[in-house]
């Protein structure tokens, strides 16, 4: 079991988780700015166009990152892969520009498709070379980008909002692929377009695929639905209550990132099992505390910095509160499918997204807002009990539901709500969810980078 605490690899998934923080804060610099400059319904429609943007990227660019970072490191043929969607990427803006003729303000986005595929490669090259940081290092440099040219671009509208995150990300993809030139020139050296392994890749991508569409259905993507059957200023209000409460996902992604690379390279599976509960009681540990400060606050936030989305704090709450049982299915899917095991996650996920969906359709008409993430957190419930059931963890759903509660018990005690962090401690170890190896390890990566 000595292996178990090799560091390799804790040492940079505390960087980026760190890094995340400076990310994160710029991000909400960027909402701010987004909220201020622009009005509801312009910022609505802008971000349902990048909002379906980004369903079309992970539906396009198959099993990047997860299965393409397990095709790498484990020596498959990733140049076929590579080329193919290269192809895909530049076919696929011949078809955007014949289909969104007549709709200019979004050519931006479809000439961004090459470009987002090369910043997605890149990224996954720095998670197998357990430099997952930089991937941060690169978002924090892609906002501050963003926010330059939101302010540049203030008076055109949704254009300037599409056109301000395409050259964002355009600059930043250009940065990566010079930084990581080697890599690229090994992936893409001879050319190579071997179908029965594209095939076989395919095969494992699109079911990766559906999973990310799935946990994208629960986070981000539902607001497509809540813009077809409610309003743009709706969407905007979604769209920053889902941007507040997603500090929270900075645990499970950090963890997740790490747990992907380790699942996929480590093959003694008592080993990967150990890994993947400590992962799971640590994002659990660490999320609620996270969630209980911000939710403390959040009223101040609310009222100093987005004065326009007053009352929107209810929301925050409620996606908090789901975003805790979200933590637990990204990181037991992060590790099934660094496995090359994504057909063990299909089903929960699945399930849960088009319980989303149905939920959606009949809770948004009749309750606008709160329909959606009533909706929601009902279904990253029901996907973290199928979860913990296949994987035989399911002694961990009622401690994790009883720790949950803390969050709503924070809001409703406002600025004291803060007090809940010391019960949550208690309760943490009392039932289970913490122990003093979990806190050996955080103390000797720690120990590791003050070194």
């Amino acid at each position: 079991m000595k292996a178990e605490y090799n560091g390799e690899g804790r040492k940079e998934t505390l960087y980026f988780f760190v890094l995340n923080f400076f990310s994160k804060s710029i991000t909400y610099f960027v909402l701010l700015v987004l909220a201020n400059l622009f009005s509801l319904e312009v910022y609505g429609k802008a971000t349902y166009a990048i909002s379906i943007f980004s369903l079309s990227i992970l539906v396009l660019f198959v099993g990047i990152p997860e299965t393409f970072i397990s095709w790498y490191v484990k020596k498959r043929n990733v140049t076929s892969v590579a080329y193919f969607l290269v192809f895909l990427s530049l076919f696929s803006v011949i078809f955007g520009l014949v289909f969104f003729w007549d709709f200019r303000w979004l050519y931006p986005l479809l000439f961004l498709l090459p470009f987002f595929l090369v910043k997605m490669m890149g990224d996954s090259f720095f998670r197998i070379h357990h430099k997952q940081h930089f991937v941060q290092v690169f978002g924090i440099l892609t906002m501050a980008l963003y926010l330059a040219f939101l302010i540049l671009f203030k008076d055109m509208g949704e254009t300037g909002i599409i056109l301000a995150y395409s050259l964002a990300y355009f600059i930043v993809s250009i940065i990566v692929f010079l930084l990581l030139f080697g890599d690229f020139s090994r992936l893409f050296k001879g050319f190579k377009f071997n179908f029965v392994e594209i095939g076989r890749y395919l095969q494992k991508g699109y079911i990766t695929a559906i999973v990310s569409v799935s946990f994208a259905i629960l986070t981000w993507i539902d607001s497509s639905l809540l813009g077809l059957l409610s309003t743009y200023e709706n969407v905007a209000k979604y769209n920053v209550s889902g941007s507040i409460s997603a500090i929270i996902a900075i645990v499970p992604v950090a963890i997740g990132i790490f747990l992907l690379t380790r699942s996929a390279e480590i093959k003694d599976n008592n080993l990967t099992r150990s890994l993947l509960k400590r992962s799971i009681r640590l994002t659990v540990s660490i999320s609620l505390f996270f969630s209980i400060i911000m939710i403390s606050l959040i009223s101040i936030v609310i009222k100093y910095l987005f004065s326009q989305y007053m009352g929107i704090e209810k929301f925050i709450v409620i996606l908090s509160f789901g975003l805790i049982f979200a933590g637990v299915n990204h990181i037991i899917a992060m590790y099934y499918i660094g496995k090359l095991q994504p057909g063990f996650v299909l089903f929960p996920v699945l399930f849960a997204a088009i319980l989303n969906i149905i939920l959606d359709i009949f809770l948004i008409p009749l309750y606008g807002l709160y329909g959606i993430t009533v909706a929601t957190t009902v279904a990253h419930f029901s996907a973290m009990f199928i979860f913990l059931f296949k994987v035989k963890l399911l002694n961990y759903f009622i401690p994790v539901l009883i720790v949950s509660t803390l969050v709503i018990l924070s809001f409703l005690l406002g600025y004291f709500g803060v007090l809940m962090i010391l019960p949550l401690v208690v309760l943490l170890f009392y039932l289970g969810l913490i122990n003093r190896n979990d806190i050996n390890v955080m103390i000797q990566v720690a120990r590791k980078i003050f070194k």
